[in-house]
């Protein structure tokens, strides 16, 4: 029995240091995975970092292309109410003339009429002006 005792006991020496080994590789292996991890990581975050600044880089430019449109806007529209400003008072103005005009007009006719209306009754036109 001794020897089979002991050839258990070498067995099962062998076979922890089979397992040592087997735990060291696992061990070496794990460490490997566990660098490619950290590695990987960093590479992503920096990807990130870098995706981060050209979005804000690229809504900074959006934002500046629209603050630029707004300008645009602004100048379109103040240039349309002049011109509209403009328009109106040229209208109000022609009005105004228009105005002028037709009440000489008719002040003339009126006092045509009453000219008229006086030698019809044979008084004296003079009361009309």
């Amino acid at each position: 029995m001794t020897l089979s005792k002991t050839t258990l006991a070498i067995a099962f020496a062998a076979l922890s240091m089979g397992l040592m080994a087997c735990t060291d590789n696992q061990k070496d292996s794990a460490t490997e995975a566990e660098t490619e991890a950290k590695e990987m990581a960093t590479k992503a975050k920096e990807k990130s970092v870098e995706l981060y600044e050209k979005t804000k880089e690229g809504a900074s430019d959006l934002a500046d292309s629209a603050a630029d449109m707004a300008g645009d806007v602004k100048d379109s529209t103040v240039e349309a109410y002049d011109e509209a400003k403009d328009k109106a008072s040229e209208a109000y103005d022609t009005t105004a003339e228009k105005a002028t005009e037709l009440k000489a007009d008719a002040a003339k006719k009126l006092k045509e009429a009453c000219i008229a209306t006086k030698k019809k009754m044979g008084e004296d036109p003079k009361d009309c002006e």
